[in-house]
């Protein structure tokens, strides 16, 4: 995942829910007990999932000029 985004040059911050309590409560929020989840505004992508995410990334950069 993360050599993915970088590869693409989408900024991200990765997220440690063993180490980061607050992470993991906000994927229990969301609905998720498993990883990687990725989130791109309101969008949700479960699993590593590229398709998914190569939609993400374009309409990132479509949207966000970037």
């Amino acid at each position: 995942m993360k050599a993915l985004l970088s590869r693409e040059g989408v900024p991200f911050t990765a997220y440690n829910v063993d180490e980061d309590d607050r992470a993991y409560g906000d994927l229990i929020a969301r609905g998720f007990r498993t990883i990687p989840v990725t989130v791109f505004g309101d969008r949700t992508i479960k699993g590593f999932d590229e398709p998914a995410l190569m939609t993400a990334i374009a309409d990132w950069r479509a949207n966000a000029g970037g």
